[in-house]
């Protein structure tokens, strides 16, 4: 009995010390989105005198429509929705397609494209940023919304079609075959068995690529600076922010802006999401 009880014991004590842990990891993950929410309602002087604190009653919702109004932001918004939207939808549709071939489509060569897309995982942007802005430069595309359009659509969604030609790997052949045998094509194959089994893996591509998009700061910055036309909501923003310095409320509402897509589009997909996350690692 004596054991029994000193395990229990033990066993609570873990779990305390766990879930104290997530405790502190959720608050160090939304502390700092509270305060940016909490500083974007204040004007600056309310913002020098109480920097961290609440006043309900010094509310400023007018920020939000201060930072709308600035010079070029729906303009940027709407160039990031275009470059964004136009990833997503290449990395959907390329995501689909490849893992359709590699998974199904036994030809030659298809594992050189699979290694080809696992390796594209591991080059991190700032490697090829040299060699594109070369090659953009002369294509005359520097300064104009195609050098960010054309890199979203010939990327390689690697996780995508990683986690996507496993998981098509894993359906037993017997489904295919059957498909075949009774006269159904290779496209309708595909439409009709393969890509309904492949939403959760696309909703998973669609996320990663949305998040990683729309925020993207560095190649904008580096391509279209010199045309304020062709700016995204990231660069739009942060020249609002060197230009007004002490408008922390209307910065951090800006900043608040900017979030709520991602939060949207996760909120939509999380059902996917989840499900595209483990796609890949259960198989039959």
């Amino acid at each position: 009995m004596a054991t029994t009880y000193r395990k229990s014991i033990k066993s609570r004590i873990v779990q305390i010390l766990f879930f104290l842990m997530l405790a502190l990891m959720l608050l160090a993950v939304f502390l700092p989105l509270l305060f940016v929410l909490n500083t974007s309602f204040k004007d600056p002087v309310e913002y020098m005198l109480n920097p961290v604190g609440i006043n309900l009653s010094a509310l400023r919702p007018q920020n939000y429509a201060d930072v709308l109004n600035a010079n070029n932001l729906v303009r940027s918004m709407i160039n990031s929705v275009i470059v964004t939207g136009f990833a997503v939808l290449c990395s959907v549709i390329c995501t689909a397609l490849i893992s359709f071939a590699i998974g199904v489509l036994n030809f030659k060569g298809n594992q050189i494209i699979y290694f080809i897309a696992i390796c594209s995982m591991f080059l991190a942007g700032e490697i090829t940023m040299i060699p594109m802005y070369m090659l953009y430069k002369k294509l005359n595309l520097i300064g104009k919304i195609w050098s960010l359009i054309l890199p979203s659509i010939l990327g390689l969604p690697g996780l995508g079609i990683m986690v996507g030609s496993s998981y098509i790997r894993g359906v037993p052949k017997e489904i295919h075959e059957a498909a075949f045998i009774d006269g159904a094509s290779v496209p309708q194959v595909f439409f009709k068995i393969d890509l309904v089994m492949l939403v959760p893996v696309l909703a998973l591509t669609a996320v990663m690529t949305f998040q990683g998009n729309w925020g993207n700061f560095l190649w904008p910055y580096v391509t279209v600076l010199s045309n304020k036309d062709a700016h995204t909501f990231a660069i739009t923003l942060l020249q609002f922010k060197s230009q007004n310095a002490s408008m922390y409320g209307q910065y951090c509402a800006g900043l608040v802006i900017m979030t709520l897509p991602i939060v949207i589009v996760y909120c939509f997909c999380s059902k996917y999401f989840m499900e595209g996350m483990a796609a890949g690692s259960v198989k039959g």
